[in-house]
């Protein structure tokens, strides 16, 4: 029973990241798109871990950013970025 609370915890953490990747901070414009609500799938498990490991806002922020910045070449916003850390950060799943 306690496992399957850890799972369904974890499913909703997942699905509360891949929320605020889309509608939030979603740097590629894409969140309006139903073809291509997977696009930053590949970066959930990063912000997973993550979030569960309790890194800082600020670790979560550079991971972010590099993102932006480094892996698909956008000019990023450093402020709208630190908002996305912080909504991230303080995620909260109901036990």
């Amino acid at each position: 029973m306690r496992r399957e609370v850890e799972q369904n915890r974890d499913a909703s953490l997942l699905h509360a990241i891949h929320k605020i990747l889309l509608k939030d901070w979603d740097p590629l414009g894409i969140g309006s798109r139903p073809a291509m609500r997977d696009e930053y799938d590949e970066f959930l498990p990063k912000i997973f871990m993550l979030i569960k490991s309790e890194v800082s806002e600020s670790e979560i922020f550079e991971y972010l950013w590099r993102l932006e910045t480094v892996v698909m070449e956008k000019r990023g916003n450093k402020a709208h970025t630190a908002r996305i850390a912080s909504l991230l950060k303080h995620i909260k799943i109901d036990p």
